[in-house]
Formats: structure tokens, sequence, C-alpha cells
């Protein structure tokens, strides 16, 4: 696996650090908002910040132990250079930290409004000021240490020594000046120190295999969640292409409801059921009981609907990929998937400890759910993958539905309404019969009735107690899925689409099978198909979307909430497995098949 970018967060917003530690990627005030550095999308106009000496013969990052914190140690002919790289929790601010026997090179090149506008600058003791000339933006650069000016108004010499390097951002109105040019606190190891606690809170015990990326696979996780509100985005970055010189390159820093209802799912199995819940609630806030119940399929961290797609025509794109883009069109599209994933965490959530009173709380919420499901569950969607063109009754989405009303079912017996259960549960049994019936006819289950393709999300039906990953119906499902879509235990999520061929292994759905071989009992080939994606995390532990088989590189935007929740709930499985341990799933009442009565 080539090197790739490593992040850092503060629960605000995300950056990700180069190779050599470069800030290529930041943007403000949250995770959604324009960039300060976006080199990453433009390696002219972006703007970006470095802090390196001017010749190496060698470069090697790592995060310490206890957190996102990088350290990126260069070798030169003059001996070493240490920098370490993180951000505090709190209002932005992003530290440097460097011991270095050589001199090195402070570039500081900011540009606003995704590189759309070049900043103002005010030279400043030990430092600049940027601002925003046509926004709130403002931006100070603290530099304390051996320091010497450059011809360059963006550049200095930091070192031979110790230094510090403090950027602290503000988009407040007025901008918090005080805070802005506070003096920058002599000890730097204590201000990590402060800041660590916040990173090892994110880990859980476990006593499996591949324990480190489990853990960063937690961490990750907890970078990716906004702190304020609790939600999580789907990625940290917009616009990073599945294939380079193609069109697939979205915006993935929004609350997808199904995405945020993976990683809580992944927090509950990894034992850290606050955070968990934190998102259920976060979604369930966002339940609209008087029309269509999620607006739109992702709301923005703070709840509210974000603008629709717009591109970003300045920029040249990612490996020259264009357009780069900020929002996501998708935000106009029914996903009826979108209410079981919630519902299938709600119930989940109801069986861990005192959760019953919190259920009651939000039984508005779970009531508007189960009835959209009852209500629309035979209309077509986008499904979801998210197709831009296509629309069907796709299987994957029934099954959700199935789903959430089997979850509502089970929650409306617990508190005592069982005519709301008895509704509930006849919608899903005609469900599970139409898909049995669509099933037999075709012999196996189908991306849609009547289509002869194969889909990775087929996988999901037993990891959702809807059949047993032995039933014969399903194997013959599960032999189409390894011919046409497995290589070497990675797994594409289909072959084709609406906008052409599916280039790459989508690293969510190889998690998926490996789950399916444990539920089937073939412990050597899970272990296989997980270390085949072990393999595919970058040298920081981090994964993508997507990687590409021929050159090692990741894919798609970075990092990947996804694929993180699946390494996750797959090593958590795993171990429940071993230990004798239930993976989640419904009640035997719940599971048994059904008829419809006659009424």
């Amino acid at each position: 696996m080539k090197p790739f970018y490593a992040l850092l967060g503060n629960g605000m917003t995300a950056l990700l650090a180069s190779p050599t530690g470069a800030i290529d990627w930041l943007p403000v005030p949250r995770f959604d908002g324009p960039t300060v550095f976006g080199r990453l999308l433009d390696r002219h106009s972006g703007g970006y910040l470095s802090l390196e000496p001017d010749s190496f013969q060698n470069v090697q990052q790592r995060y310490l132990p206890d957190g996102l914190c990088l350290e990126t140690r260069f070798e030169t002919e003059q001996g070493p250079a240490e920098v370490r790289t993180w951000m505090s929790i709190g209002r932005t601010a992003l530290w440097l930290s460097c011991k270095s026997d050589v001199p090195l090179r402070l570039t500081c090149r900011p540009s606003f409004g995704y590189g759309a506008v070049r900043p103002a600058y005010t030279v400043t003791t030990g430092g600049m000021r940027y601002q925003n000339p046509h926004g709130p933006e403002i931006a100070q650069l603290l530099i304390q240490g051996p320091l010497r000016t450059t011809e360059r108004i963006d550049q200095w010499i930091i070192g031979p020594g110790d230094a510090t390097i403090v950027l602290r951002i503000s988009t407040e109105q007025p901008a918090d000046l005080r805070w802005l040019n506070r003096p920058i606190p002599s000890d730097p190891e204590r201000q990590w120190s402060l800041t660590r606690g916040y990173w090892l809170a994110a880990r859980r015990p476990y006593h499996g295999p591949h324990h480190d990326l489990f853990m960063r696979s937690l961490e990750v996780i907890r970078a990716l969640i906004y702190r304020p509100s609790g939600a999580p985005i789907a990625a940290a970055t917009t616009s990073l292409p599945e294939t380079p010189g193609d069109t697939r390159q979205w915006d993935y820093r929004y609350a997808w409801v199904r995405d945020s209802a993976y990683a809580a799912e992944a927090l509950l199995m990894a034992g850290d059921r606050t955070s968990a819940r934190r998102i259920a609630e976060f979604l369930l806030n966002a339940v609209s009981p008087t029309e269509r119940v999620f607006p739109a399929p992702f709301p923005g961290v703070d709840g509210t609907l974000p603008d629709g797609e717009r591109d970003l025509l300045w920029l040249s794109g990612h490996a020259e990929s264009r357009p780069a883009r900020a929002g996501n069109g998708a935000i106009h599209q029914l996903q009826l998937d979108l209410a079981g994933s919630l519902l299938w965490l709600v119930y989940h959530l109801a069986q861990s400890d005192g959760a019953g009173g919190w259920i009651t709380h939000y039984w508005w919420a779970v009531e508007a759910l189960a009835e959209w499901m009852r209500h629309t569950w035979s209309q077509q969607d986008a499904s979801l993958w998210e197709y831009r063109t296509i629309r069907g009754h796709h299987t994957h989405s029934r099954l959700m539905n199935w789903v959430g009303l089997k979850a509502a079912q089970y929650l409306a017996e617990s508190l005592g309404f069982l005519d709301r259960a008895e509704r509930w549960r006849r919608t899903a049994v005609r469900i599970r019969e139409a898909m049995l019936a669509d099933g037999e006819r075709a012999g196996r289950f189908e991306p849609r009735p009547g289509s002869a393709s194969s889909d990775a999300a087929l996988l999901t039906l037993p990891l959702y107690d809807f059949i047993a990953a032995d039933d014969p119906l399903f194997t013959t499902t599960l032999d189409d899925i390894s011919r046409n879509l497995v290589v070497d235990g990675l797994v594409y999520r289909y072959r084709e689409d609406d906008l052409g061929q599916a280039r790459h292994p989508f690293l969510l759905a190889g998690f998926w099978y490996a789950r399916i071989l444990l539920r089937q009992g073939r412990l050597e080939e899970a272990d296989h198909v997980i270390q085949q994606h072990v393999q595919l995390a970058t040298p920081l532990g981090l994964y993508g979307e997507h990687v590409d088989l021929t050159t090692g590189e990741v894919r798609g935007n970075f990092p990947q909430l996804f694929s993180h929740t699946g390494l996750v709930i797959t090593l958590a499985e795993r171990q429940r497995m071993l230990d004798g341990e239930p993976w989640l799933s419904f009640p035997e009442h719940l599971k048994r098949p059904q008829q419809l009565e006659p009424q």
C-alpha cells in the first residue's frame, strides 16, 4: 500500500497531512466548510502549510501511541529533524512542534473559499495574520523558537533547535482577537497531554487479532464525529475520485443516515454505548413526522439540510479529476433503506442497559419511521448505492424496510402497544413474502426483480437476520456474488452502474463478505478475507472507500467511515463468535417465518 494522507481532527473539522507532513486539506469552521488549505484539490491555488528541510534522504511517519498526533521524521545529511503535528480540542488550532538538527523551511500559504480567495495579510511579531477579504475567516500564525525571515512573505527558516508553530483560525464576527493573539505556551508536550485524553477515550477493550488497526479505526470514527451534535460524517473530504480523470467524485462531508447508523453499530459492538446513543439521538431528532421522515438522505452535521451540489470549476481537481464539487446531488434522492438502518440501531440500543425510558422519549420518531415504511416499502428508490438515474424495487431497500418494521414491532411489544406491533408485523410479513417469492422465482435474490446483475448489498440479507447464511436460496445468491464480484477476497459492489464500469473493490462489501463466512463457520476463509483487507490499510492504518489493485493506491474520499466501521464490526463479530457470545440479532420470535392470517 502506497503512503497516503494522515488524518488529524478536533471534533469540529479535520485536516489531511501529506507524507511529508504538509497540510493540504483543512475546511473551516467545520467539516463541511470551505477550505483554508485545499492543495488536495488544486496543486497551484488550493493553499497549504508545510514545515520540512530543503533536502532529505528519507522521511517516516507514525501516529504517537496515545492518539492522533502525527510524528514526521526526516533524515538529512546533517542530522535528523522531527515534527509533531496535532489539532487542539476546542477552537480550531493547529500545532507543530519540532526538534531539528537542521534548518526547516516553514511555508504558510492559506487560500480561502476552496482556493478562490487570496488572503489579505499583516506581518506581526514572530508570525503573520491572514484574513479573508470576503468572509469571516482570520488565521493567526505564531512562531516560537529560532526564526529567520526570507525574501518571500509566506516563508520562514526555523531552527536548528526546538520550535513551536501554532495556527489559530477564527470565523467569529467579530473575530476573537484576544484568543488569536494569545502567546504560545512554552510547553507543547503539556498541550498534547491535555489533548491525548480525547483520543484515549475512543479506545475499548479488545483482545482479538489486528489490535492496533481496530483501535486506529475507533479513533478515526471519533475523528469523523462532530462533537457538538454527535453526528458522524461519511468521509473527511470532497471530490477525491474513484478513478483519476473520471467524473465519479462527490462530497462526503455530511451525516448520511445509513453511514451514521453503521458507525453507531460499530461503536455499540466495541462497547461504546454513549457515543452510539449520541448518534442515534442525532438521527432520531432529524426525523420529520409530518412529511418524508428524512427530507434528505443526509443532514448537515448540525441537523439542517445542506445546499445542493455545485461544481468548483476554478479547481483543477485531485489528480486532474474535474469537476471538484461542494454539496451532493443525492440530497434529492428517495432512499428507502434509511429508516430501517436507524431502527435496527435503536432496537439494539434498547437491549443495552437502561435504555427503556430513552425509547419512550423518542417513541414519536419510532412510530413515524415505522408508519413511513409501512406506506412506502413498495415504492421505487435509488438504493443505498445512490444511482443517479436507476430507479427500481431494490431488494436491499425492501430488506431494510422489513428490518425496520420488525424492530418497531419488538419495541411496540415491549411498551405494550400491541395494536401497532401487529400492524407493523403484518406489513413485515408482506415484504418478506414478496422478497422470497421474487427470489424463488429467479432461483436467487436479485438486486431488483428481473435484474440479471450481481449486487454485493445482498450480502446483508443474513447480517440483518432475514435469512440464514446457509439457507439454499442465500447460498445460491452468495455463489453468484462470489463468481462475479469477488476477487481474492476483495469485493466489488457491482460491475457497472448508470455511470459506467465500477473500477475498484468496495472495502465495506469485503467486510460484509467476511462476516458471511463467519456465519457459515468458515473461519479460515474469513480470516483470509480479513487479512486481505488489513493489508489494504495505509501505513498509518487508514482506509479509503476503494483501493486500486493495480497501483495499491487509495481511491475515493478519505478516510472513509464505511470502511472503518466495517473493520470494527467484523473483528468484533469474530471475537464474539470465538468467545461464544451472540452477534447483534433479533429475538427468536421475530426471526421465525410468519404468515399473514386471514382477516
